[in-house]
């Protein structure tokens, strides 16, 4: 190999290795929810789950979109754990929150005896849309173990403005959260009694 050429090529590397250096490390998130409330001892139960979320959300990188048929994907704004866990469980304990009477069971039950009540989930959106809000559009299935009585099927819709400009992460996690609480409300003020 000419010297020249192996200079150029170790000119290269550094060039290449100084400009990886500069990228900025990735943040990550998590869903926030209310501590310490498990809910009731010894109220009803209500089973909580399945919950599922489309594969496009359920993903590492946070997303947003850029306009109507077009997402972003952060690379530097990263889900902490899977997206499904974390809603999941702020989902629980706002939901427990808002039904302290009643006993909140997360899916799956684990070997005990099914809820005579329970709650599936499918999320259909759970990202800022292009106008900068936040967007939770949520189908609750509500299921009783009386062989009487048929499914109730709901729908919820919730948009919540989020502070900040374009890039601020922590403003779109904080909207984020307060949009599952808002679910969490809006589930236990239109959940028949029983």
């Amino acid at each position: 190999m000419p010297p020249a050429y192996a200079r150029v090529m170790l000119l290269t590397m550094a060039l290449c290795t100084a400009a990886c250096s500069r990228t900025p490390p990735a943040q990550y998130y998590l869903l926030s929810a209310p501590a310490g409330n498990a809910g009731a001892v010894d109220g009803p139960r209500l089973g909580l789950g399945p919950i599922r979320l489309p594969e496009y959300l359920d993903r590492p990188q946070i997303v947003t979109w850029a306009n109507t048929t077009r997402l972003n994907l952060s690379n530097r704004h990263r889900w902490a754990e899977p997206l499904s866990d974390s809603f999941a469980r702020a989902l629980h304990a706002q939901l427990a929150l808002a039904m302290p009477d009643t006993q909140v069971i997360p899916h799956p039950w684990r070997g005990a005896q099914p809820p005579a009540r329970q709650i599936s989930i499918e999320i259909q959106r759970f990202e800022r849309a292009a106008d900068g809000t936040m967007q939770l559009s949520a189908r609750w299935t509500l299921q009783r173990r009386a062989a009487d009585r048929p499914a109730l099927v709901q729908f919820s819709e919730l948009s919540l403005p989020v502070g900040g400009d374009a890039d601020d992460y922590d403003a779109l996690v904080a909207a984020a959260s307060a949009a599952v609480g808002a679910l969490a409300q809006d589930i236990a003020r239109r959940l028949p009694a029983d």
